[in-house]
């Protein structure tokens, strides 16, 4: 409970303060990847098709984490209780125009690849999820809090 609770208020606090030139995403870390950032689309999993958020942060030298959250991203969609997934991945040679994330989990392998702003999710060359990025601002940006 206690990691759940510190894995949501790091990613969810920054959002609802204002961002400026923060870097939430660590793409600093990574200057030439366009990973980092927030994307939502469709899983699709023991037959069902679920609306899907994902946050993926570059942790440097070509290392990336990524949050899922079954229902949406927080605030959009996710629910409290939720399931929420962590997965840590290496950069992967691809084609030109794309890139390639390889995602392990113990004995399973995931590979996120982004083209134009879209993530195509596979598993053992079968697809799991597409998803599109998207760009958020916080309502309270430049508010004071007595607003």
């Amino acid at each position: 409970m206690r990691k759940l609770l510190c894995i949501m208020m790091v990613v969810a606090l920054p959002l609802w303060g204002e961002q400026g030139d923060k870097d939430l995403f660590g793409a600093k870390k990574e200057p030439k990847s366009k990973f980092p950032g927030e994307y939502v689309g469709t899983y699709y999993g023991d037959g069902k098709e679920i609306k899907y958020g994902l946050q993926i942060f570059a942790l440097g030298e070509g290392r990336f984490r990524a949050i899922g959250y079954n229902g949406g991203l927080p605030g959009d969609g996710f629910e409290k209780g939720g399931k929420i997934e962590s997965v840590e991945g290496k950069l992967s040679k691809t084609k030109k125009g794309s890139e390639r994330i390889v995602f392990q989990n113990d004995d399973e392998e995931a590979i996120a690849e982004l083209t134009k702003g879209k993530i195509i999710g596979s598993e053992d060359g079968k697809v799991i999820a597409r998803l599109k990025r998207v760009d958020r601002k916080s309502p309270v940006i430049g508010k004071t809090s007595t607003q």
